[in-house]
């Protein structure tokens, strides 16, 4: 199955259009959240190649998820004027999305002092966190994440203020990717350098 792109150019001209005014506060209003759920749903359904098995169907659901946290990540860095961290556990069990400030770019993930974003494709204003383990995550059975590399050196993608992903010393990123694995198939999601421009493939397992 050939992969599928989504164009960050695109995307970010969708979003610069639709959340301009936000730069000058902190926050979603209500009507944005709906918007920016309703983008992110469409973007994620077209990214995913589909599956039919119940495992597989599990995989595509936690490779959805993942794609739809990073776009949510994209845009709340530009929308927020802040970057965005999207860290992957280094045993595999999931990710969580951080929000940093110039000063912590290079500084490892802590449970105990990281700042966690809101879950935007999960929480409609309740308030979650962007935190998924694979353990306690009942939907996502059997399901892991490994040879998450980005930049040569880190498990973690950056998005600074303009939507870009970046180095953890600032620099334009050179990308990378990772493999999400369930019970009996394997999605790989890269990332482009610069723009992360996101492109989603099904390279292992059966139809």
């Amino acid at each position: 199955m050939h992969p599928i792109a989504l164009r960050g150019a695109f995307s970010m001209n969708t979003i610069r259009t639709t959340f301009q005014h936000n730069a000058h506060r902190k926050g979603w209003t209500f009507i944005e959240l709906l918007t920016t759920i309703s983008i992110l749903s469409i973007a994620a359904l077209v990214l995913i190649p589909s599956a039919s098995s119940g495992a597989s169907v599990s995989g595509q659901s936690a490779t959805r998820h993942i794609v739809t946290d990073i776009l949510a990540a994209q845009m709340d860095a530009v929308a927020q004027q802040e970057y965005r961290r999207i860290h992957f556990f280094a045993d595999g069990s999931g990710w969580c999305v951080e929000v940093l400030d110039a000063s912590q770019l290079a500084t490892s993930y802590s449970a105990g002092t990281a700042e966690y974003a809101d879950d935007a494709s999960e929480s409609q204003g309740q308030g979650q966190t962007s935190f998924i383990d694979f353990a306690q995550d009942t939907r996502y059975k059997n399901m892991s994440i490994t040879s998450a590399l980005f930049d040569a050196s880190t498990t973690s993608i950056i998005f600074d203020q303009t939507g870009g992903i970046v180095a953890p010393d600032g620099s334009p990123s050179t990308g990378g990717s990772f493999e999400l694995h369930s019970s009996d198939h394997i999605w790989q999601v890269q990332l482009a350098p610069l723009t992360g421009k996101l492109t989603v493939a099904k390279i292992g397992g059966g139809s």
